[in-house]
């Protein structure tokens, strides 16, 4: 009996749809039923980020909770914490799977320079994620499943519009180096964007190295990626390169007009962030899932666009997309930071660490 009933509830959630009033939907058949209720007995997700960082902080959590509960039919409690950077993140988390002991987060959202390290290690656990969402892009999927695209960022100047105004008229890596704007913008402290100059497919190491000399010149002082607010009050104002491009999108200063960005024509990339699930996560069915979610029409929508400003650009009323196809209807040619792109650039990492010496002596 027990056999038949399971049967039946497979038949009948392998036909469900969800969210049939947003005409957003994500077919239940058995493989994704069986992450459900997996999901359902984990009884939580644990996420560590930083509040500027791709999965964003708190109130985007509470945002992908309730997505959760209206996609899939299960209200898994997400469990927020804040996190390090990236690359520091990482490391404690394959220190954590060595010493035998459960991931500190459920999920570890990443760029291919902390990806590309790890991935034969075995931090990453491979997920065939078109099983489980067989409408999914499959360009978002790398890594053999170690890897789900989830959000895009274009490099910038991310700039205060009434600070600033000069930062509009800015076309290309030369017009930074023109006098009159010498110390009035800011730089990260690593060099956010420049590493993938240094590939002999873009600029090369000669080039590139001849350029941050003088650029290094020209730079104010340091700041981070997640000094929006700085530069929004006017304390900071210009950096360049931010490295999302988004936060003119992001809930908090849609449609304000207090901040901008300009896309440099010959420094235009497209770098992807990541959803990976670390092989010993304590709850990788939850993690599953809010995953699918948010590569979902909603989730991009909901969760990425609103708190980061940028999705994925994959589907038709994205901003990104918008943003892309208008700087590519201008001439302007980008460059694919991948995963398997950052693979076949094996000697960015060391090269990069004498670019930051240069603006950080």
């Amino acid at each position: 009996m027990r056999g038949c009933l399971g049967f039946i509830f497979y038949v009948a959630i392998a036909t469900a749809i969800v969210n049939p009033a947003r005409g957003e939907s994500i077919a239940i058949d058995p493989a994704l039923a069986k992450i459900i209720e997996g999901a359902k007995k984990e009884g939580k997700l644990l996420i560590r980020s930083t509040p500027a960082s791709t999965l964003a902080g708190p109130e985007a959590q509470a945002a992908a909770q309730a997505g959760i509960k209206a996609t899939f039919g299960v209200d898994i409690p997400i469990e927020w914490s804040p996190g390090m950077a990236y690359g520091p993140l990482a490391a404690q988390l394959f220190q954590e799977m060595q010493a035998g002991t459960p991931a500190s987060t459920d999920v570890l959202a990443l760029t291919p320079v902390q990806v590309v390290p790890y991935l034969e290690k075995g931090l990453f656990r491979p997920i065939d994620w078109r099983a489980l969402m067989p409408t999914l892009d499959p360009a978002l999927v790398e890594a053999d499943g170690k890897a789900l695209r989830v959000a895009l960022s274009l490099p910038n100047i991310l700039y205060n519009v009434d600070a600033a105004p000069w930062a509009a008229s800015i076309n290309s890596a030369a017009d930074l180096l023109k006098p009159e704007i010498k110390g009035k913008f800011v730089t990260t402290p690593f060099l956010g964007g420049f590493d993938a100059l240094l590939a002999p497919d873009v600029w090369g190491l000669a080039k590139t190295t001849d350029y941050v000399k003088q650029f290094a010149t020209q730079i104010g002082g340091f700041a981070s990626c997640g000094s929006v607010d700085r530069i929004a009050s006017g304390e900071i104002a210009a950096l360049v390169l931010d490295c999302g491009g988004g936060w003119p999108n992001n809930l908090h200063y849609r449609g304000t007009k207090i901040i901008a960005t300009k896309i440099i024509s010959d420094i235009a990339e497209l770098r992807y962030s990541y959803i990976t699930i670390p092989t010993h996560a304590a709850h990788p069915n939850a993690a599953m899932l809010y995953a699918l979610y948010m590569v979902s029409p909603e989730g991009q929508q909901k969760v990425m666009a609103d708190y980061n400003g940028f999705d994925l650009g994959s589907y038709p009323q994205s901003y990104a997309k918008a943003v892309v196809d208008g700087e590519k209807a201008k001439g302007v040619k980008f460059i694919d930071v991948t995963v398997d792109w950052w693979k076949t650039h094996p000697d960015i990492d060391r090269q990069v660490v004498d670019l930051i010496k240069i603006v950080r002596p």
